[in-house]
């Protein structure tokens, strides 16, 4: 038998709710997306770890090394860069030759501690970086409606003013209320913005990100593609000057 709980409208005529729309069904479909992509990944490693076993480094790696050993990558453009340009929220130079995605969730710790030194970045060097923003909801079962809630800002052309209000609230616990509150903090239309969370108009574009996210190896958040190498965590003011500077001068090498 149905409960009430199950129906989207009161009263005789209303209709069952989709499994998949229900929050647990959300949750579902992205614990089984993670876990189908850490399998392959993991199936993967073990076969490379057999044929190419190697050494566990003694010392943390720093980040400019990780192009030094990418040149071909760190180089050019990717593909995936160019593509994502065209339908994500974005910022800086769209002709840039360093680009940087960012997968991110607005709840999580180090993705908070980390926004102001990433904005800092992006707004001294927006011309020479072109930023690329990317939702991998995982801290919980509100960061698939927070990632919808930031898809809602950008079709108002209002995603950086909601983005930066939701890092900078430091907040994990957010709800539809807080959310429009903060909606209306940072001059969206409250009308189009709830009619555009209820509807759950971005959810395919949420699940598209944790689906690119998962195929690309990323198990946390904040994860960063420079020009297509990952660097995950949490990277100070001076590594970001240190890998713009680098990924630029390959570049001029190249050219």
């Amino acid at each position: 038998m149905l409960n009430s709980s199950d129906y989207n409208q009161p009263g005789l005529a209303s209709v069952p709710v989709s499994w998949y729309r229900k929050k647990w069904g959300k949750a579902l479909i992205i614990f089984f997306i993670l876990l189908g992509a850490l399998l392959v990944a993991g199936i993967y490693l073990f076969f490379d770890l057999i044929n190419n076993p190697v050494p566990q480094p003694t010392a943390q790696i720093d980040p400019a090394q990780i192009l030094e050993e990418n040149l071909a990558v760190a180089g050019r453009r990717t593909e995936r860069d160019l593509a994502e340009k065209i339908d994500r929220p974005s910022f800086g130079n769209a002709e840039a030759k360093v680009v940087i995605v960012e997968f991110s969730d607005f709840q999580c710790p180090v993705c908070q501690t980390e926004f102001p030194i990433i904005r800092k970045v992006m707004n001294n060097r927006q011309d020479e970086i072109f930023f690329i923003y990317r939702s991998f909801p995982t801290i919980n079962e509100n960061s698939i409606l927070v990632a919808m809630a930031s898809y809602c800002a950008w079709e108002q052309d209002k995603f950086w003013p909601l983005h930066d209000k939701l890092f900078l609230s430091g907040q994990n616990d957010f709800n539809r209320e807080s959310l429009i509150a903060i909606a209306r903090q940072s001059g969206l239309d409250q009308q189009q913005f709830s009619v555009c969370l209820d509807e759950e108009k971005y959810l395919s574009r949420v699940l598209d990100d944790v689906k690119d996210a998962a195929s690309l190896g990323v198990v946390g958040t904040p994860t960063f593609f420079i020009n297509g190498n990952k660097l995950a965590g949490a990277i100070s003011e001076a590594q970001w000057q240190q890998l713009i500077d680098y990924s630029l001068s390959i570049l001029e090498q190249n050219n």
